[in-house]
Formats: C-alpha cells, structure tokens, sequence
C-alpha cells in the first residue's frame, strides 16, 4: 500500500507537521490515528495498524506531534497536542468526502484524541474512537488515574488492550469499560504489554500492528453501518 504525504498546517505562523494519507478502496469510513509518546508515524506498528485499517475498509491519514517531527524526546504539553490533532481532523475533512469520521491512536495520541472528543462532548465531529493501548495512569501510579474526561464523550470507543500493559492495569481497565458502556467496548489483546508484545512470542511489530488494525476495521465498519442507516431513516422522514 502507497501512502501519499501529506502536510498538516498548524495555526502558528509557519507551523506544519508531516502526515501520510493512505486511501481505502470503497472506503466505508476515515480515520485520523496519531502515534504514542516513544515512536513516529512511522513506526512498523503504526504501519501495519494504517495497512490493516486500509485493508478493512477505512482510509487512514497519520500525522506526527511537533515534538516527534523536531526530534524532541519530550512530547509537547498538551495544548500543542490539542492544536495539533485539530489541524489533522481539519486536514482529514478536505479528504474524507463525508466518510465517517474516526479519531485514535496508540496510546499518548488516543488519549489526546479522547480529550479533544470530550471538550467537544456532542459537537465532536467523530462518529467514534479507537485506542491501540489507553495509558490508564503512569507505570506503577495506579491511583493517577487519566480518565476523568472519559464520561463527555457522547461517540462510541474501542479499547484495544493488552492484560500486561504496565500503563493499564487490567483489572482497572475492566472497571473502566463498565462505567463507560454502553458506548465502551474492550478487545482483549491476552498476555500482550503495552506495546502488545506477547511473551513467547516473537511477532514483529508490523504484523501485530495490521492484525489490531483489522480489529478495528471490524469495529468501524459497524460503525459506519449505524451511521449510514441514521442518515437513511433522517431521508425518509424528510
């Protein structure tokens, strides 16, 4: 699969990031699915998540965050993050040609995803999002909890975790999704960590990467079913 780039403006005088847009054939839905704190939107798994998006059905437009595409080791403090991801959902609007929106991403750029759709709450232009490892709290600091925004948001979410991930103890995880149903659902990644590696398992990133992204391919085309039979019945009683 050929990504075109792309280029994501910033509203800062000169500011830009850089993004890939890979385009579904018969796409059923577009997503934006930006990457976590340690790897670019290049990574193998945030490869393989695009191609296995693209290969279910859904186009995919990546981007990095400024301090990824600076070389920073240090992510940007959030409102950089947060105008960040509205410039993507903007570049993503010019190509989506009234697809189904989808918001997520792999960890750090799925809680940011998450936080934009909450501060929006009904106006949130997603019809649902999608996170490849939800940091719950930091390693080790269960009671750091980073989910208080998490009941605004009014669109449906799949949370794609790991039992292992040290940024998601999965007890906590569980809890988390019954408070949030019914518009929570959870796909259990067994023995996986954070960066889904499952021991014994010598599974490369790439291939762990498509496989989760056809998971949520699935996901999305359910979705995107909901919405197309809401417009539907909107037509008919016109």
């Amino acid at each position: 699969m050929t990504a075109e780039p792309v280029r994501v403006d910033l509203d800062a005088p000169g500011g830009r990031v850089s993004g890939l847009w890979m385009p579904a054939p018969g796409a059923v839905a577009a997503a934006v699915i930006a990457h976590g704190a340690g790897a670019p939107m290049t990574h193998p798994f945030m490869e393989g998540a695009a191609a296995g998006l693209v290969a279910g059905g859904v186009s995919v437009l990546r981007f990095n965050f400024p301090f990824m595409e600076e070389g920073r080791r240090r992510p940007d403090p959030p409102p950089v993050l947060l105008r960040t991801w509205r410039a993507a959902i903007d570049a993503l609007e010019r190509r989506r040609a009234g697809l189904p929106m989808i918001l997520g991403g792999k960890s750090l750029g799925g809680r940011m995803a998450s936080v934009a759709a909450a501060r929006d709450g009904a106006a949130c232009p997603a019809s649902a999002l999608v996170f490849f490892g939800y940091p719950l709290h930091p390693a080790g600091q269960t009671d750091r909890l980073r989910d208080a925004h998490l009941p605004d948001i009014r669109v449906p979410m799949l949370f794609i975790q790991g039992t292992r991930d040290a940024l998601a103890r999965f007890d906590l995880v569980q809890a988390l999704i019954r408070r949030l149903e019914p518009l929570a659902r959870l796909h259990v990644v067994p023995d996986a960590d954070h960066a889904f590696h499952v021991r014994g398992a010598r599974r490369p990133d790439g291939d762990a990467g498509r496989a989760l992204g056809l998971v949520a391919a699935d996901y999305v085309r359910s979705i995107a079913g909901e919405v197309s039979a809401r417009r539907a019945r909107s037509s008919a009683a016109e």
